[in-house]
């Protein structure tokens, strides 16, 4: 008996013939911009489908090399020592760098956990500085002293890098003449001296949680166009962009311990002053953090405190009572904020004899009001305000008022209080806070317990 026949439109069988492979009728240009988009390894995996493809992975313009998968079950180990598994990987970059014909290399990525010797890693970056790299990431385990010549990097990311003195620091950036990016997170040097990077051409800076508490890194990029600068210590940025205005964009976060004797460096306070003066004007997120205000300490008051005209977001931790003048005075000028976070809150320190429990100030049980020469008129053109751990025994609530009389273009108000109060509480705060009264009629107030993702709302009208 014979099979039955299958039925189809005419042509269809032609059709599905041609149409079997239609990826690798693609054209090389084509195929291998999609390879590389891919880790590496898997980019080479695809020589085994086909004549066609067997050195597509060649052409590739990015190469990401992760040791991971040839560590195995031994990657969650931490840092891997010498064995037969980081040999693999080792001949495995070898040949893919060998084999490769594409230049210049747009990125090579290499993220390792397992020890290599400095000959590997500079026989890596040397092949790939031949082939014009633009691009290098790096994640090594263990120590690194480069010693590559990078003529063309535009773009550098260091993370979590311990430098061995200060000199090579200085080595390092002075080989990368083009670099138009940086990024250093959680950087750090031990040692006592001193770096400078002076370059021209360096338009984005990131520096993040990086620590020099015995020397100092002096960064002087005068046509800067970025710039994030977050909690770092023995960094001075030289605002030398002050005169040709290049700056665009700031970001900045400060995080001082209140005991800068801790510095041997003179004055890192004076350095972030320095910075945030400078900067004020194209200053769009600032943060200030574990008692950080001494850095507002010598701006002055209203009249000497620079503008912050493009600042729309500032956060402050812990803001007190002896700091609240010159919050003030910062709000006054930043005609755009539009978002203020208090993060724990208020808290009146001034209260003597207090009983200071984490953050809190606890004098008695009720409200312990700020003083009256410090809750001085102001101008607040934010619309959004938050309040993080609010709590009544601190002085919240007589600020909060004050905030309220001065916050006339104010929509909302987001107060979080602790998971712990129960409902009464709740209800006896979110009734002193309906009370107070207010100098925008289109406030609304949203009262968010511990974090829930379910608030309870309460209309201010």
């Amino acid at each position: 008996m014979k099979p039955p026949m299958k039925l189809g439109k005419p042509g269809e069988e032609a059709l599905s013939e041609n149409c079997l492979d239609r990826i690798s009728r693609l054209p090389d240009e084509l195929l291998s911009n999609i390879l590389s988009f891919l880790p590496t390894r898997c980019a080479v995996s695809t020589s085994i489908l086909s004549t066609r493809w067997r050195y597509l992975f060649t052409l590739t313009t990015c190469l990401s090399f992760d040791d991971a998968p040839f560590l195995g079950h031994r990657y969650g180990n931490g840092i891997i020592e010498a064995c037969p598994a980081t040999r693999r990987f080792k001949e495995f970059v070898d040949k893919v760098l060998g084999l490769h014909r594409i230049s210049p290399i747009k990125k090579l990525s290499l993220q390792c956990r397992g020890i290599y010797d400095y000959s590997d890693l500079n026989r890596w970056v040397s092949t790939a500085v031949q082939k014009g790299v633009q691009e290098l990431h790096f994640k090594l385990a263990g120590r690194v002293n480069p010693a590559w010549l990078l003529p063309k990097l535009k773009i550098l990311h260091l993370e979590r890098i311990l430098f061995f003195d200060f000199n090579s620091m200085e080595r390092l950036f002075s080989i990368c003449e083009l670099l138009e990016e940086l990024t250093l997170k959680y950087c750090l040097c031990d040692k006592r001296g001193h770096a400078t990077l002076r370059t021209g051409v360096l338009k984005v800076l990131t520096i993040d949680e990086c620590s020099f508490v015995q020397g100092t890194f002096e960064i002087d990029a005068p046509n800067l166009v970025y710039l994030t600068f977050c909690s770092n210590t023995g960094v001075k940025i030289v605002p030398s962009w002050k005169d040709s205005c290049s700056l665009v964009k700031a970001e900045l976060t400060f995080r001082h311990c209140t005991d800068y004797s801790f510095y041997t460096n003179n004055d890192p306070a004076g350095y972030d002053r320095e910075l945030l003066r400078a900067a004020a004007y194209k200053t769009t997120k600032l943060s200030f953090e574990m008692e950080s205000f001494q850095i507002l300490l010598k701006l002055g008051d209203s009249e000497q405190m620079p503008d912050f005209h493009s600042l729309s977001r500032l956060h402050l931790d812990s803001c007190t009572a002896d700091s609240w003048k010159y919050v003030t005075s910062l709000l006054n000028k930043s005609p755009r904020l539009e978002t203020v976070i208090f993060d724990p809150g208020f808290h009146c320190c001034q209260c003597a004899g207090g009983r200071y429990v984490g953050h809190c100030y606890y004098v008695n049980d009720h409200d312990s009001p700020w003083p009256s020469d410090v809750l001085v008129p102001f101008s607040c053109h934010a619309k959004v305000i938050e309040v993080h751990d609010f709590c009544e025994h601190t002085g919240s609530l007589s600020l909060m008022g004050h905030l309220l009389r001065n916050a006339r273009v104010l929509k909302k108000l987001i107060v979080f209080i602790r998971c712990s109060f129960n409902l009464e509480v709740e209800m006896k705060i979110s009734n002193d806070l309906l009370m107070l009264p207010r100098a925008s009629t289109d406030c609304c107030l949203e009262i968010i317990k511990g974090s829930d993702t379910m608030p309870y709302f309460y209309a201010m009208s």
